[in-house]
């Protein structure tokens, strides 16, 4: 299996860039689902931000483009956009309150935590973690096309594919603090 070099001061890249593009359609995703309003508009802008997170991760591994800063950013412009938008879709009715409450809860839990323990790096993203995130993306872009007035068989499906995702996700979420919390073992270990 073939290793690529992680790019540690690299910043202006492509997938970078795609990354910051995905923190930015975040803003207008969750104003338009709180207002309910362009549902069109919204439902797209919310495909482009699944998307874009499985383009910046291929196109960092083929042509690459691994750097640090998008190790660090990918994963956090991921979790802010998915907590962000769910808490969108429960202040707009559209998704049940301990969807929201779980992503929100179980992410704040993960980011205390990589904090306290002053890891020097986030997690590596899991399989399961992968697998957890499409998923949620999918259960987010099927509730979003079903608020269009054409597509709203897609809602229910969405809702429970997103629910779906979402006890994945504190599964998930329960692994990521076991590796957290071995990886601070290794790097005390290190350091003394």
């Amino acid at each position: 299996m073939e290793t690529r070099a992680v790019r540690k001061h690299e910043w202006a890249t492509i997938p970078n860039a795609i990354t910051i593009i995905r923190f930015l359609l975040v803003l207008p995703i969750v104003g338009f689902l709180v207002a309910d309003t362009e549902p069109v508009l919204t439902a797209v802008l919310l495909l482009a931000f699944g998307l874009s997170d499985w383009v910046d991760g291929f196109i960092a591994r083929k042509f690459n483009q691994v750097s640090q800063l998008g190790i660090l950013l990918d994963p956090i412009a991921d979790r802010l956009g998915i907590v962000a938008i769910a808490i969108a879709l429960v202040i707009s009715g559209a998704i049940p309150v301990w969807v929201g409450l779980a992503v929100f809860v179980t992410d704040l839990v993960l980011l205390c935590t990589y904090f306290f323990l002053r890891l020097e790096s986030p997690p590596a993203s899991t399989w399961l973690g992968k697998i957890r995130t499409a998923i949620m993306m999918l259960g987010l872009a099927c509730v979003a096309f079903g608020r269009i007035p054409e597509f709203t068989v897609l809602a229910a499906p969405g809702v429970a594919i997103l629910a779906a995702g979402t006890v994945l996700h504190l599964f998930v979420g329960f692994g990521y603090l076991r590796i957290m919390r071995a990886s601070a073992k290794t790097q005390r270990s290190s350091a003394s």
